[in-house]
């Protein structure tokens, strides 16, 4: 005679799983993993590339209030994965241009994860000096523009643009080749 739970077993068809459901819900889950790991990992590329503009723009904004508070010109030059954070105590130090790259007190040195390139995205960033002078402003007319790349990883923000009385921040336009400012 069968026992009671041999018998609720078969009325009831609790027979358990077998091989190939449980193959299956085991692949399904891999799928759902695999999907939500590259997904991941693009929203952490852009989160990345975000917060190195923004650490960017915040130099840059640090420099010109130190150029007009300490009453000396405070520069950035720029490389490809890094740039350089400057004070001058004398014009000879930052004139001409060339001076400025080589010459100066430095104040702090960034290293990046993401590559640099100015706002054409062929021209080499190397030595790409901002100066800011004792009132805040750049030596720049036109703006200057840092791109962070990839530009195709479509972070929200990308980009900064250093004019002669403002820096700006936004997302790089591939279409257009500007700045689009948020």
């Amino acid at each position: 005679m069968r026992s009671t739970r041999a018998r609720l077993h078969i009325v009831y068809g609790l027979a358990g799983f077998s091989l190939i459901e449980l193959l299956i819900s085991i692949s399904v889950m891999a799928i759902l993993m695999a999907t939500a790991t590259i997904s991941f990992n693009s929203w952490q590329t852009k989160n990345k590339m975000e917060a190195q503009t923004r650490e960017i723009f915040a130099d840059l904004e640090e420099a010109r209030i130190k150029a007009f508070t300490q009453k000396k010109v405070h520069g950035v030059v720029y490389q490809p994965n890094s740039y350089v954070m400057k004070s001058y105590s004398s014009e000879a130090e930052y004139s001409p241009i060339a001076n400025a790259q080589t010459k100066g007190t430095i104040i702090a040195t960034k290293n990046f994860k993401f590559g640099l390139t100015l706002g054409d995205l062929t021209t080499d960033i190397t030595n790409a000096t901002v100066l800011f002078d004792t009132t805040g402003f750049t030596n720049l007319a036109t703006g200057f523009k840092v791109i962070v790349n990839p530009v195709d990883a479509s972070p929200s923000v990308n980009c900064v643009v250093i004019s002669a009385a403002r820096v700006n921040m936004g997302k790089w336009n591939v279409s257009t080749s500007k700045c689009d400012f948020k």
